[in-house]
C-alpha cells in the first residue's frame, strides 16, 4: 500500500497466528485497509493501483480476475495468496493467506 500511496494504512490482521489445516498443516492470514487521495477511485482502479504497485514488490501471477470483483494472485516462491478486494469510494482493502503449509 505504501507504494501506491495509500494513506492511513492499518493492519487488520497482522498474521502471526497458525492456523491448522489438518494433516500437520497451518496457514497464516494477513489483512489491511488503506484510503487512496482520490475518493471516487472505483473498485477496479483501486485493485489495479495496488496490483501495479505490487508487482514492484514481489511477483505475483493473477489467478483469477473476473473484473469488478476480488483480484486473486498467487505467488508459488513464497507460497502466498492475495486478494485485492477494494470496494471503492477510495477505500483500499488487501488480504491473503500462506498456503497449508508444514508446523515447523
Amino acid at each position: 500500500m505504501k507504494q501506491s500511496h495509500a494513506l492511513n494504512v492499518r493492519i487488520t490482521d497482522p498474521g502471526g497466528r497458525d492456523m491448522p489445516c489438518g494433516e500437520g498443516k497451518a496457514k497464516r492470514t494477513f489483512a489491511a485497509v488503506g484510503k487512496d487521495p482520490a475518493e471516487e477511485r472505483g473498485p477496479d482502479s483501486l485493485n489495479n493501483l495496488l496490483l501495479g504497485a505490487l508487482s514492484g514488490v514481489a511477483s505475483y501471477r493473477i489467478s483469477e480476475d473476473r473484473g469488478n470483483a476480488p483480484i486473486r494472485l498467487a505467488n508459488d516462491e513464497y507460497k502466498t495468496m492475495i486478494i485485492l478486494e477494494s470496494p471503492g469510494n477510495g477505500n483500499y482493502e488487501v488480504r491473503g493467506e500462506t498456503e497449508c503449509l508444514p508446523n515447523s
